[in-house]
This record gives structure tokens, sequence and C-alpha cells, in this order.
């Protein structure tokens, strides 16, 4: 029997998922800024929330994980769910362009791009999916790692991580124009130390901020300063380009120090949030990995600029108006979608998963791999 969900932490999730559609409302619809104005200021404070949202979806990933157990059927799911949703956001855009008679020749001109359209997960079609994919193989390991260490052992392993991959990178960056291109980081190193930010929140019950207030007021002050950034970066941009920093919104990739105090800040908030359990705001939750691989990927460019024709809006003193409405306008429409998905996966998949058939093949499966393992 499955526990029941904090419904706190789903409210948390669906506000991340909210904030990476908005992210990607304004980064990927082809802006090019030249000129310091309230809308520009809206949209490079808008790139802060992408890397939030990702934050925050790996801090819950490592405080819930940490005490779960692998499962190879969860892990199955997953894998056919992506392929549900690469392939059809492929068929969307081709519908959308009315291209669909060619695509098909085309696939059948070519037997291997038809091949390989069906592991979007081994060529990274979605960064995120992928990274979190791998940390879900791994985690029976990482976990062991995490639980073998002693509290003092596990913060001075992350305070080290911190000092690497956040300190330095954010003071240096500057002459990079990118806090992501320093000490060997990479997005999936980040992720792990999320994870295990994550882990030792749940396993200590960390408390880094006492209570409520200090918790907004922390990730209030962080957002102001990540914004005001914007507007000093813009101002004195000819002494920062000497410097070697173009990016006005610098501190929107998720290393930097104002943003891993935002994300902490945020995430405790809610852990602190006492919620009765909403089946609503459950459910909504349930579907935002849909939600994230329905609207990014290969449909990404089309919906933004030919759907919903995001630079058509940027003068428009309208301008927030219509990144909040098109972004709850996505989340409801891919939340129908993955709705009626997990619908048909219970009665086709789950299914099957559960019946003897299934049990069969893995007990064979897990008889070779064990040959295997004592031939090695």
């Amino acid at each position: 029997m499955s526990k029941p969900r904090q419904t706190n932490i789903e409210l948390l999730r669906i506000i991340a998922i909210l904030f990476i559609i908005s992210f990607h409302y304004v980064y990927k619809s082809g802006y090019v800024l030249t000129s310091l104005n309230v809308n520009s200021v809206i949209i490079k404070s808008f790139y802060f929330l992408g890397e939030l949202g990702v934050n925050i979806f790996a801090l819950i990933t490592g405080y819930f994980m940490i005490n779960g157990k692998f499962k190879s059927k969860k892990l199955l799911k997953l894998l056919i769910e992506v392929n549900f949703y690469y392939l059809l956001t492929i068929f969307l855009k081709q519908a959308y362009t009315h291209n669909i008679g060619n695509w098909f020749c085309s696939l059948l001109k070519s037997p291997k791009s038809t091949f390989l359209m069906f592991f979007p997960v081994i060529f990274n079609k979605y960064w995120f999916i992928t990274a979190y994919i791998l940390i879900y193989i791994l985690s029976p390991y990482l976990n062991k790692f995490i639980k073998s260490l002693t509290k003092d052992e596990l913060k001075k392993l992350l305070l080290i991580l911190f000092f690497i991959w956040s300190v330095i990178p954010t003071f240096f960056g500057f002459f990079e124009n990118t806090t992501e291109s320093l000490l060997y980081y990479n997005r999936f190193l980040w992720l792990i130390f999320m994870y295990f930010l994550g882990s030792y929140i749940k396993l200590y019950s960390l408390k880094i901020f006492k209570n409520k207030k200090i918790s907004i007021f922390t990730a209030i002050f962080s957002l102001a300063f990540m914004v005001l950034g914007i507007i000093v970066i813009f101002k004195f941009g000819n002494l920062f380009k000497k410097i070697g920093t173009k990016e006005t919104a610098y501190f929107w990739q998720p290393n930097t120090i104002p943003m891993l105090i935002l994300s902490v800040s945020l995430f405790e908030l809610f852990l602190k949030l006492k919620i009765p359990n909403l089946k609503l705001i459950n459910v909504a939750a349930s579907t935002t990995l849909g939600v994230y691989m329905l609207h990014d990927g290969p449909l990404a460019s089309t919906l933004w600029q030919n759907i919903f024709k995001t630079l058509d809006c940027l003068n428009s003193k309208y301008y927030l108006f219509y990144i909040i409405a098109h972004t709850f306008t996505i989340f409801i429409l891919g939340g129908g979608v993955d709705i009626i998905r997990q619908g048909l996966e219970r009665i086709t998949l789950s299914k099957f998963l559960d019946s003897q058939v299934y049990e069969k093949l893995t007990s064979k499966i897990k008889k070779f791999w064990q040959k295997i393992y004592k031939v090695i």
C-alpha cells in the first residue's frame, strides 16, 4: 500500500513546474533584449524561476528517495512514459506543420533515425529526465553511501561540494559569463549535490531557518538580490563586459549562491507548512513530469513561437499577464493529457506488470543476470 502524499510538498511540485513553464516561455521564445525597461526586467527575472524549479525537484527527490526503494516496475513505467511523450510531441509538431506525410516517408527512408527515435533518454532529449532516471538507477548506491557517513561527515562533504561548485563558480564565473564552466561542473553533478542536500535535510530533520517568517524573508531577499543584479549589469554593461559578463541575469544558473539560498529557503518553507491532504492537489502534482515533457522537447519552439506567438507580446503592457495566463493554460492542458495517459497506463501497462507473464519474464532475466554475475 502506497504512503499518503504530503500535500505541502505536492503543492511545491506544482509551483516548481509552473516556474519551469514560465521560464521556458521567456527563454525559448527567441527574444533579443537591447535595452532596460519593465518587460526586459520581467523576462530576465523569469530566468531565475526555471532553475529554481529544477533545484526544488532535485531537493524533493533526495528528501523522499533517501528512504525509498528502487523498483524496476517504476523504472520501466518511467521509460515508457518518456517515449510516449517524446513520440507524441514529434507527431503533434508534424501535424501542426501539416508535414505528417513527409515525416513518415523520411522515417521509411532512414531506418537508423527511426530506431534511434525510441531512445530519447539515452540521447538526452529531455536533459532533466535523463539525469533523474540515472539518479533513480543509482539511488540504492547513493543512499548506501550517504547513510554510511556520520552526520558530521555528510555535512563536511556538502560544505566542500558547496564551495567547489557554488562559491568558486559564483565569483569566478564573472570572467566566463557563466557559473557552469569551472571545475568540471555539469548539471548531473549538481543534481547529485542537491540530492545529497535533500537527503541530509530528511535524515537529520535539518532546519536551516528557524521559522516560516525567516524562510520567507530569506527567499524574498535572495530573489530581490538577483533581480537587482539584472538592473546593475544592464546599467553598467560596459564595465561587466570588460570583466567578461554579458548575461544580465547572471545569477540565474542553478549553482549560484543566491539561487541555492532561494531554493533551500523555499523548500524549507513548504516543509513547515501544514496543509490537509487534498486529493485535487495530489492528482495535479502527479502530472508534473508529464507536463514537463509535453511542453518541452520537440514541440517547444513550435509551442512558443507559432502557437502562443510570444514574440508578439513582448512590447505589451500586459506582458506579465500573458506569461502567467499561458503558463497556467499549458499546465491545465498538459495535466489533462497526463491524467488520460495515467488512466491508459492503469488498464494496460500496470495490468501487464502485475501479471504472471511479467513475473515469469523477470524471473528468467534475473536467473540470466545471476549467471553472468557469477562468471564475472
